[in-house]
């Protein structure tokens, strides 16, 4: 596995490096300083996840995120903040496509379930926005259980094959055009796939959903190494 730290933090870099090859030893691991160095290794990789911090010199807030997925659409991007951020701001991450939200003010023990979450092709959320579909504990720094360390099968989500691989894809922030593309289908019949998704699980929206997989625990194995040679530029879906 391929990953990109994009962060301005030397020591904080260093640090999640050693922890994410205590859970994958052979994962081999990018560095960028800066939302500019990033995004030029996001160009130049095949990367299979990217962990993207949001006070960067040259991409404060959610700037960087925003250009990052212009630039490479269909690369899953899990966003790590220092700072505590409230519901609206993760909720904004999430509708720009970002696979997941990892606040730095968690224990170690928060961060590591958060990381295996995302190798494993999970997402994990403050309990504040997971709070919004279930009666989890809201107080600060509270998190569910760390997911099951295996994916979910289909079956288990009472969804079609088809419907499954749509949701894999959505969870890692892929929009409809390189989730038609990766799958081989039309963008109307992932639009199709996508709105049956939303009835099956009772929520109102994407993000809402990547909300409720999120509290669920649901894995759905590795995100696939991505190419930049083989990217699909963001046009009319």
């Amino acid at each position: 596995m391929k990953i990109l730290l994009i962060d301005d933090h030397p020591i904080f870099r260093s640090g999640l490096e050693l922890l994410l090859k205590e859970l994958e030893p052979a994962v081999v691991v990018f560095h960028a300083g800066t939302c500019a160095e990033g995004i030029a290794l996001a160009r130049e990789k095949p990367l299979n996840l990217v962990f993207l911090d949001l006070n960067l010199p040259d991409g404060h807030g959610l700037e960087c995120l925003r250009a990052l997925k212009m630039a490479r659409p269909s690369l899953p991007v899990v966003v790590v903040s220092g700072e505590e951020m409230n519901r609206g701001f993760i909720e904004e991450a999430l509708e720009l496509k970002a696979m997941g939200f990892v606040p730095k003010s968690e224990n170690a023990d928060m961060i590591v379930a958060a990381l295996r979450a995302a190798l494993a092709g999970g997402v994990f959320l403050p309990s504040s926005l997971l709070g919004r579909t279930s009666a989890l504990d809201r107080s600060p720094g509270r998190v569910r259980n760390p997911p099951p360390a295996s994916p979910r099968p289909c079956m288990d989500l009472g969804v079609t094959k088809r419907q499954a691989d749509v949701l894999r894809l959505l969870v890692q922030g892929l929009p409809n055009k390189s989730i038609a593309t990766r799958l081989g289908i039309s963008v109307p019949v992932v639009k199709k796939h996508v709105s049956d998704l939303l009835a099956h699980f009772q929520v109102m929206s994407r993000t809402h959903l990547v909300a409720h997989i999120a509290e669920r625990g649901i894995l759905f194995g590795p995100p696939e190494l991505s190419d930049p040679k083989d990217e699909v530029m963001p046009g009319e879906e």
